[in-house]
């Protein structure tokens, strides 16, 4: 039961010796053709100067436009230029500047109608010079997480392992990550999002994964979407894209997720809570002084102990999973565990901090019901007086009304000492937790300005003692990242 390891195969780690190469590659017309070997892309400029040789791919974008960047891009060390064709007056006058100046470094210039798709091309015909063990993680909810996971389990950087940075697993972020391989890359584990149906389906032809995992099947982004089903639908397009020979990783306690398993031919191999789950987890502890979970799974009748320096119950199912791409893998299940003590996650997902002696959980990246839910669980178990700054959940389109108020609900059966709201996006919190007879003067509505978020700073703050637990949650959009530096100015050295 096991997938063999796939031994990368580079051409010369270089994506193209010229720009005609690269033109021929990127589908993309040769303005100039330089003599500069072309390594790794970008599209921020900025960044050119830690990859120099690289392709800087200029992106007209609602901030900047990055063809206004091109000089800058040579000036830091750029191998080539690709520019999406257009512009106003402005961005031809860098052009033909660029060209000038690209002429006497040696770096090619390409164009092409679209640099999204151009760049797309590239990174595809880039993964198919060589053999690599795929593996695309998706889900509504818990992807990073699990992407992290999966990064550590197989051995990360020292197995020579990769994956996606940060979230970057849309069409400009994958294809960005494939481009810039380290030369030595067995496995890459790609993380895939999506907004709509045919988005999964366009970033697997371009990483052509052999294992698939998906985590969660919610109402994350069903607005734009158009509903749980159009989401599952989506989500399954990973799994569909699978060869025969390949493995279909699902969490086993969601039944949309396992439904998954017969969009295609591969093998199916589940992980989760669920009786019958093939990586079954038996218990979850939470550690209050440690702020670490500790997980017990049972695999094949081998009992596996985790100790995750993540503080929540939800993480044990990306553990889980991480477990199960492992032993899919052929790897020592028992040396993926002790690695995944070593996982660490981007800022804003569930990191947890002691400020002045306030455990502050920080989980203000996103939200979405059931992630916020997990987290309300975990604030539940905490000793001491618990805080929840909670905001909207956004894009749930049909689902939005009756999602906020459960989890107002929530909020209220989970012993808080307060709840403060955020938004008039997120009443529906407020009103599900007084709905559900929590007492009107713990629930506090503020505006999500810099006054609202400043007023709930200094209520936490005045309340919140030694040994008390403070949850901030909400979907991006709500930017309660800055409730958490106004707290880490608050709290210490003040009442706590």
């Amino acid at each position: 039961m096991s997938v063999a390891s796939v031994k990368a195969t580079r051409v010369n780690g270089v994506l193209a010796a010229g720009g005609a190469e690269l033109a021929r590659c990127a589908g993309a017309k040769l303005l100039h053709d330089g003599t500069t070997p072309v390594r790794g892309a970008a599209v921020d400029s900025r960044r050119i100067a830690g990859h120099r040789g690289a392709l800087f791919v200029a992106l007209p974008g609602s901030a900047t436009d990055g063809r206004l960047h091109l000089l800058d891009a040579i000036e830091q060390g750029a191998g080539a230029l690709l520019l999406e064709e257009g512009g106003d007056g402005a961005v031809q006058e860098h052009l033909q500047l660029a060209l000038s100046l690209a002429a006497e470094r040696g770096v090619s210039v390409l164009s092409a109608p679209s640099g999204v798709a151009a760049l797309s091309r590239l990174a595809s015909a880039w993964r198919a010079r060589f053999d690599l063990e795929t593996i695309g993680v998706t889900g509504s909810v818990g992807k990073t997480t699990t992407k992290e996971a999966i990064y550590s389990a197989l051995g990360g950087q020292a197995a020579r392992v990769a994956a996606t940075p940060g979230n970057a697993n849309n069409e400009i972020g994958l294809p960005l990550a494939l481009l810039n391989l380290p030369d030595d890359t067995e496995r890459f584990v790609a993380e895939m999002g999506m907004y709509v149906g045919g988005e999964i389906s366009a970033l697997c032809a371009m990483a052509r994964p052999r294992i698939g995992v998906v985590t969660a099947i919610d109402a994350v982004h069903a607005e734009r979407a158009g509903g749980l089903d159009a989401i599952e639908l989506a989500k399954g397009e990973l799994i569909a894209s699978l060869p025969a020979d390949g493995w279909a990783i699902l969490a086993a306690d969601d039944a949309r997720v396992m439904r998954l398993g017969a969009r295609g031919p591969a093998r199916v191999f589940t992980a989760g809570h669920a009786e019958g789950a093939d990586v079954h987890i038996l218990s979850v502890e939470l550690d209050q002084e440690t702020a670490r979970t500790r997980v017990e799974l049972r695999v094949d009748e081998e009992r596996l102990h985790v100790d995750l320096p993540l503080f929540g119950a939800q993480f044990a199912r990306s553990a889980a999973l991480a477990i199960a791409v492992a032993k899919v893998c052929g790897l020592d299940v028992r040396t993926a565990a002790s690695r995944l003590s070593e996982v660490q996650l981007p800022s804003g997902r569930a990191s947890v901090r002691n400020i002045g002696g306030v455990r502050l959980i920080d989980d203000a990246y996103n939200a979405a019901p059931s992630s916020m839910t997990a987290a309300l669980a975990t604030l539940s178990s905490a000793t001491g007086a618990r805080f929840a700054a909670l905001g909207a959940m956004g894009e749930l389109g049909e689902y939005a009304a009756a999602a906020h108020e459960a989890i107002g609900r929530t909020a209220a059966e989970s012993g808080l000492a307060m709840l403060l709201v955020f938004g008039a996006e997120a009443d529906g919190i407020a009103a599900g937790a007084r709905a559900a007879g929590m007492p009107v003067d713990q629930i506090v509505r503020l505006s999500a300005d810099e006054q609202g978020i400043i007023a709930g700073a200094g209520l936490i703050a005045d309340r919140a003692r030694t040994g008390d637990t403070v949850l901030v949650k909400a979907s991006r959009s709500v930017a309660l990242e800055r409730l958490v530096a106004a707290l880490d100015e608050r709290l210490i050295g003040g009442n706590a």
